[in-house]
This record gives C-alpha cells, structure tokens and sequence, in this order.
C-alpha cells in the first residue's frame, strides 16, 4: 500500500514540475507603483487580447456616436 501512495505522489510532483516549467514563459509578473500584476498566456495571446479589447472599445464609441438619442421633455407631476 505504501508503495502505491509513494508512487502517486511522485507522479504528481513530476507532473507538477513539469507543468510548471512549461508554462513558466505564460507568466508576466508587472510591478509598478499601483500594485502587482499577473498576466497569464504567450506575448502573442495578451498582444491579441489588447487589440481585440481596443476593437471592441472603438465599436462601442461608433455605436454611441451613430445612434438616434430621443430626449423627452415632458414634465412628471
């Protein structure tokens, strides 16, 4: 029994370790004088994730710009 508990846990302090090394250039660690920030993907993915987010900001503006604001003027009493 005791030989299949070891050898469980040393399967997963391998794979553990491993996992660790191969995601170790996933991990961005920012520090500035707001606080600390963690950013977790390829430069490649974080890069598409920005523009995507500029994207989306930018249709957001359009959309605003582009629609017909009704005001009412009426009074409630």
């Amino acid at each position: 029994m005791k030989k299949y508990y070891a050898g469980a846990l040393s399967f997963l302090v391998v794979i553990l370790v491993a996992s660790a090394g191969i995601a170790a250039d996933d991990l961005k660690v920012v520090k500035d004088k707001e606080g600390t920030t963690w950013s977790v993907g390829s430069d490649e993915s974080r890069e598409r994730a920005r523009s995507e987010e500029e994207r989306d900001k930018d249709r957001a503006w359009d959309m605003l710009r582009n629609q017909s604001i009704i005001i009412d003027k009426r009074t409630t009493k």
